[in-house]
């Protein structure tokens, strides 16, 4: 587990916040990226969060009413395994595991993946979450289609207005970020947001 102590060195935060994303491997210019950690920090405040490889997934849909949103119990996964997307009796789609012959076919060792196997057929959203926290959903899952996520332990860190409630970003938006590459050997990582000259900067310290 790593710690992230985020100091704010600065004398105005001018009502923004530190927004921290992971990157999926190869995303697609679909995906919602979700802001992974949401920082309000005041000026002169230090927030922490913490980081640990634990993923898990979900599947969502809508219903057949406007305005429902049903999502499946979510599963923890480890890379290299496969969920498959069933129907229950109750027409709500849930997760099981998919066989090891058919993960080795759609994975690499380092993929996680989820594959529509809902009969009668659902169209959902997969979404992934590191630490419980959500990371990117990825729309539109068609029948017998395979999903898959994998990211590396780089952090995106930006300055911006407060998301608002189901705000998401686009692949485009890691362009405005300052990206973090951890030691494998860190437990503790001091960031320091300063605004010099009017230019937001992150400063990275890891123990």
């Amino acid at each position: 587990m790593t710690i992230f102590n985020v100091h704010f060195d600065v004398a105005d935060m001018e009502g923004k916040t530190v927004l921290v994303f992971l990157k999926p491997q190869n995303p697609q210019r679909d995906y919602r990226i979700h802001a992974w950690q949401v920082l309000t920090g005041s000026a002169g405040s230090t927030e922490t969060f913490q980081y640990e490889a634990v993923i898990a997934t979900d599947v969502s849909s809508h219903g057949g009413k406007a305005g429902s949103l049903i999502v499946s119990e979510r599963k923890a996964i480890e890379p290299g395994n496969l969920l498959k997307a069933v129907c229950s009796s109750s027409m709500l789609p849930y997760l099981e595991p998919a066989s090891r012959s058919l993960a080795e076919a759609k994975l690499t060792p380092q993929q996680c993946g989820v594959i529509n196997q809902t009969n009668p057929y659902i169209q959902f959203d997969s979404n992934w979450y590191v630490n419980d926290r959500p990371v990117v959903t990825m729309p539109n899952v068609d029948t017998n289609m395979t999903v898959s996520f994998e990211y590396l332990p780089n952090f995106y860190f930006m300055v911006a207005n407060p998301p608002l409630v189901g705000q998401t970003y686009i692949v485009q938006n890691f362009s405005d970020m300052t990206q973090y590459v951890a030691p494998i050997t860190a437990t503790e990582v001091n960031v320091t947001l300063s605004h010099p000259n009017g230019l937001w900067n992150f400063d990275f310290n890891a123990s």
